[in-house]
């Protein structure tokens, strides 16, 4: 039976991949593709990476997996999800209830680590010093060969410290190659083995403009200084698999595959403030709150603020001050807390461009009627959001409003958004929490000028890949299953993904097994909430990489 050995590049892109493989710089995933078969993957929506990771590891939409963003809104207020959130099982906890041995390195939403039939060790957003291996010891062993691991970047970016930014991701993309090769030699046997790089997607989110010549913030000389650090990041990686192909058996079939994929990031959307604009969302009528708008539309907004301090260059002791003082600070501005939840119809919270609307018996203080109430909820969305648009061109800044309903399915879908947006071709984004300035279309405060897009990258190679064929139509969810299958195991029938047999050699058949047999949702772990300490690491983490602000 074969083997599979999954490389997973975070925000994995062929727009770089392509050119600079066939320029000779990628030799490996050059090869890969020559001799495989490769085409894109369609990420979910929004192309994420805390809904895109658990739908690949499930086979399923957030709507069976419970998972939609690294927070879970409720009115204003969030918590975060952790791997326990998944109601789903994952396709290591099936192989390994098969009696497959797997090992998993470095993917999101995998903290805390579960037991597995093998090992496991915890990507973003797992805090420091919390116990993110299984078997607890598992890294031990190496202590004496390799650098201390790490689980993420020491360094924030900020425009201005490029050089430190971009060296302190290169030795952390290296620390992970390094310890991925070792796990995978000394456990080469195994059944499933995937390792995980989240680098690329930190470093993309930094450098697009120095990549993208046609990017408005595009510079020829700083392009040239700091342009080929991406390049050197892939390369890394591409070494590494390199030097996995030589580990591993003839009998091991690889995919390298991405969570989404990469473009230039021009806007962010203050949606909250349009939906003010338009009466959508309303404020507390006290003294207090009046006076924090007034103020929050003469400027005195978090971006300016920290603008102010950037100027200064006071923002290395801000990060010093106590994330518990700096939320007391940052709870001064105009912010949910100020919000009248009782005359409030939609609101935005989350990554991207998502809109809830303000259900009754759903949200905390939910204001809008099931039925005819809702659907007029929606329609006022529309009519505001029909009224951005692009600072430049003109034209309508909302490409799709998406219902919820053609999105998601299952038991947890009406924990999701009600209404997902697509801006300027993922060019635009909104801002996740309330508001970050007084505009409604502003900038990125941290500086970033790449964003997620819909396609990620999908290669496979190896003894039952159909070499050269294209790979059409496949979906994040289909991984799953394809890999279920060319494991010999049967797929549950309630995935939502498919096996890729198009780009597969194999002539036995798919088995489907009923969901109620054990391969679906059921004897997943009991939620677990994290310690508060952890949770002041998981939401730091998360800010310092802008998916909280």
């Amino acid at each position: 039976m074969s083997r599979v050995l999954i490389v997973g590049i975070d925000g994995g892109t062929f727009d770089l991949i392509g050119p600079w493989a066939q320029a000779g710089d990628l030799p490996n995933l050059a090869r890969l593709m020559a001799e495989g078969a490769h085409g894109p993957l369609e990420s979910t929506l929004p192309p994420v990476t805390s809904p895109a990771w658990p739908s690949f590891a499930t086979g399923r939409n957030p709507g069976q997996h419970g998972v939609f963003d690294f927070i879970r809104a409720s009115g204003g207020d969030f918590d975060l999800v952790n791997a326990t959130s998944l109601r789903a099982k994952t396709l290591w906890q099936l192989l390994s209830e098969a009696g497959q041995r797997v090992g998993v390195m470095n993917l999101p939403v995998t903290y805390p680590p579960l037991p597995v039939n093998g090992f496991l060790i915890s990507g973003m957003p797992a805090p420091i010093g919390g116990r993110f291996t299984y078997p607890t010891q598992l890294l031990e062993r190496y202590h004496a060969r390799l650098p201390a691991y790490r689980l993420g970047p020491s360094v924030q970016y900020k425009p201005g410290q490029e050089g430190a930014f971009i060296q302190d991701l290169l030795d952390l993309t290296e620390c992970w190659a390094q310890y991925a090769l070792r796990l995978l030699c000394d456990h080469a046997d195994y059944e499933f083995l995937m390792f995980h790089f989240q680098s690329t997607d930190v470093m993309q989110h930094a450098l697009w403009r120095f990549v993208d010549p046609a990017h408005p913030l595009y510079d020829a000389a700083a392009a040239a200084r700091y342009g080929p650090a991406l390049k050197q990041a892939y390369a890394i990686i591409d070494r590494f698999i390199g030097h996995a192909l030589e580990c591993v058996g003839d009998d091991t079939n690889v995919l390298v595959m991405s969570d989404h994929g990469f473009g230039p990031l021009h806007y962010v959307v203050n949606l909250n403030l349009l939906f003010l604009e338009h009466g959508l969302l309303s404020l507390k009528r006290g003294a207090w709150t009046r006076a924090k708008a007034a103020l929050f539309s003469a400027g005195l907004t978090p971006a300016g603020v920290w603008r102010w301090i950037e100027h200064a260059g006071l923002q290395n002791y801000v990060w010093q001050v106590s994330r518990s003082t700096r939320n007391k600070v940052v709870s001064k501005f105009l912010s949910f807390n100020d919000v009248d939840w009782t005359r409030t119809r939609a609101y935005s919270i989350g990554h991207v461009g998502q809109v809830y609307i303000n259900l009754r018996g759903r949200q905390p203080h939910g204001s809008v009627a099931p039925g005819a109430d809702y659907a007029a909820a929606r329609q006022q969305v529309l009519d505001a959001l029909s009224t951005l648009r692009h600072p430049v061109s003109g034209k309508p800044l909302v490409e799709r409003v998406i219902p919820a309903e053609e999105v998601v399915h299952g038991p947890y879908a009406a924990h999701g958004p009600d209404l997902y947006l697509i801006m300027d071709g993922y060019h635009t984004i909104a801002f996740p929490l309330f508001a970050t300035d007084e505009r409604i279309i502003t900038r990125q405060i941290r500086g970033d000028s790449g964003c997620h897009q819909p396609y990620g990258i999908l290669i496979a190679w190896g003894k039952d890949v159909r070499a050269g064929s294209p790979v059409e139509g496949a979906r994040i969810y289909d991984l799953a299953p394809t890999v279920l299958h060319l494991l010999g195991q049967p797929v549950p029938d309630d995935m939502d993904g498919h096996v890729l047999e198009a780009m597969l050699t194999l002539d036995r058949p798919v088995i489907y097994e009923p969901s109620t047999s054990g391969g679906s949702r059921g004897r997943v772990a009991d939620e677990q909430t994290l310690s508060a300490e952890e949770t002041a690491q998981v939401e730091d983490r998360l800010r310092a990489l802008g998916y909280l602000g």
